[in-house]
């Protein structure tokens, strides 16, 4: 066994297409990963280079769009596309904000419930959000959200209100790299 420190040491998780709204109300899409969730709660990271981080400070509202493994092109195409400001001239063409990443990813936006940024037609879950809390860091952000409104297709529903694990099969980044899951290896002691 190796020991060491990496510059980076992001093992990811499941892969969230967040919409929000701008200062002018104009809808954004964000791939994020840095999420995770307890009951009807989430707690998110943003890095504050991306306009997300100002979308969720002017209206704290956002809807978690969960794409499938299978939609990664639509959210690689999307993602150089997130940072607010110009970077360096070598990659500025890689990392600048776009206007329309609903176009670039091929998603249709569908209007939300409950919260004013829209869902993502072509995400089989989408979950409506508010902000309750923002955590500001020195170049992060951390955002507590509640869920108000869960969609989910119907072949994804089991028990009324359950989303059937054995069906779902989400994008996963893990270290830099995107996965969809391997074979079911059993139930957890919880739902036996």
């Amino acid at each position: 066994m190796k020991s060491f420190l990496p510059n980076m040491f992001y093992y990811g998780f499941p892969v969230v297409l967040l919409t929000t709204l701008d200062e002018k109300g104009k809808a954004d899409i964000t791939p994020i990963s840095c999420t995770f969730t307890l009951g009807t709660n989430a707690v998110i990271a943003l890095v504050k280079l991306n306009q997300v981080y100002d979308n969720v400070k002017s209206t704290p509202e956002a809807v978690f769009n969960l794409p499938t493994a299978q939609m990664w092109q639509q959210v690689e195409a999307i993602a150089p596309y997130t940072a607010k400001n110009p970077v360096p001239p070598q990659k500025a063409s890689k990392y600048t904000h776009t206007e329309d990443k609903f176009t670039l990813g091929g998603f249709t936006q569908l209007a939300s419930e409950k919260v004013r940024p829209p869902r993502i037609a072509q995400c089989p879950i989408q979950a409506e959000a508010k902000v309750i809390n923002i955590i500001d860091r020195d170049t992060y952000a951390l955002v507590e959200l509640e869920f108000v409104q869960v969609h989910a297709e119907d072949d994804l529903v089991i028990e009324g209100n359950k989303i059937n694990p054995l069906k779902w099969e989400p994008l996963i980044y893990n270290f830099k790299h995107y996965y969809g899951l391997g074979e079911h290896k059993g139930l957890t002691f919880s739902i036996k």
